[in-house]
């Protein structure tokens, strides 16, 4: 039998088309978020889980008297997949999400959505300490055989350019910054078409 499965969508959200949001790394994002969808919900043994992002502040976009705490039309969940929100970077904050994954069973957990840079991965950080999967990355896991991996999709996860120290950091340079110091230590990264060979079963 396959792994169990989880795809885990965080904060694919309308607000994130406002205009202040500029330089989106990953231009095949939507297309890549579609073709997972599709594919965890055709897969045997595998979830759905969308999680939103609420903010506390009534100017962000994504507060929930906003319309853009709307999930994106190309990512809205069906009935029947599990959606939580946050006010919070982590989704494991605040949330049921931790034991709702290992309810599950889960030993793939897939993580794709907005942004590389904070709530994808301090969720990821998170779920690695708290080991939500059995999971072999950053050696904690040395001397025994592990059942599970937490996964980050390259390219259904983006990030904006962002300001520092009186500069602008381009999308694309945060992305790939962000995606090094997960790859290996808290996760593995690959792409879309990588996993959506695993889930049709190929090693």
């Amino acid at each position: 039998m396959a792994p169990t499965s989880a795809l885990l969508l965080i904060d694919i959200q309308q607000g994130f088309n406002d205009p202040s949001y500029k330089g989106r790394s990953t231009p095949d994002f939507e297309v890549n978020i579609a073709k997972l969808l599709a594919a965890f919900r055709a897969a045997d043994n595998a979830h759905v889980i969308h999680v939103a992002h609420h903010s506390r502040s009534e100017a962000s976009a994504l507060h929930p008297s906003k319309p853009g705490v709307h999930f994106m039309e190309y990512a809205a969940p069906r009935p029947g997949e599990l959606v939580r929100s946050k006010d919070v970077n982590s989704a494991f904050v605040g949330t049921d999400l931790e034991s709702v994954i290992k309810k599950l069973g889960v030993q793939r957990l897939v993580v794709a959505g907005l942004t590389t840079g904070h709530c994808v991965s301090t969720s990821v950080r998170m779920a690695s300490n708290l080991r939500v999967v059995d999971h072999p990355h950053g050696g904690v896991a040395a001397g025994h055989k592990t059942a599970g991996e937490i996964i980050v999709v390259a390219d259904a996860t983006a990030m904006y350019n962002w300001p520092y120290a009186g500069e602008v950091v381009d999308g694309d340079t945060l992305h790939e910054i962000n995606l090094a110091t997960l790859d290996d230590e808290f996760c593995v990264v690959r792409n879309t078409e990588e996993v959506l060979m695993l889930l049709d079963g190929a090693s």
